[in-house]
């Protein structure tokens, strides 16, 4: 497999994950009633996990896109 193949590969398998996470919050939302300003003042336990786990996934989707554009990211 090329490079090109395996980060069109590690690009899906990202939107995967970002989008299951998304769906677990939004079951939060209703649930448990968790709030915009859970997630950004102070998050803790399951949804600090959530939004650590997006960041780093989001974080990577853009590094991958850079990658394959031949890009740099500034």
């Amino acid at each position: 497999m090329t490079d090109k193949k395996k980060l069109e590969a590690e690009r899906k398998d990202i939107i995967k994950k970002l989008l299951r996470i998304q769906k677990e919050f939004m079951e939060l939302e209703r649930k448990d009633g968790v709030t915009e300003k859970d997630i950004h003042h102070n998050p803790t336990g399951i949804i600090k996990e959530y939004v650590e786990e997006h960041e780093k996934l989001a974080n990577r989707l853009v590094d991958i896109a850079h990658e394959l554009k031949g890009s740099i990211r500034t």
